[in-house]
């Protein structure tokens, strides 16, 4: 999320469940407007939702292991992820 907040583009390792992206989105679109109200004037621009882009038809393989970088369940994919201005 702190990536994310300082309009980065990240490549993470996802679950690619439905229910995941929507939590990622709830949840980045709640710490926005919380820094809004508490007057961080960097958040003006950043009341969009995170949200995923595209998932990369090219990619290395995911690492024995690997989690959802949200909810922690087994990674089955990487995507990129930003947000909304």
């Amino acid at each position: 999320m702190a990536a994310l907040a300082e309009r980065n583009i990240c490549l993470a390792p996802w679950c690619n469940v439905q229910k995941c992206e929507v939590a990622v989105k709830d949840r980045s679109k709640e710490e926005s407007l919380k820094a809004l109200q508490a007057g961080d004037a960097d958040e003006l621009m950043l009341t969009g939702s995170a949200k995923t882009l595209c998932i990369p038809y090219d990619q290395e393989p995911l690492k024995e292991g690997a989690v959802c970088f949200h909810c922690g369940k087994p990674a089955t994919t990487r995507a990129l992820w930003g947000r909304s201005y």
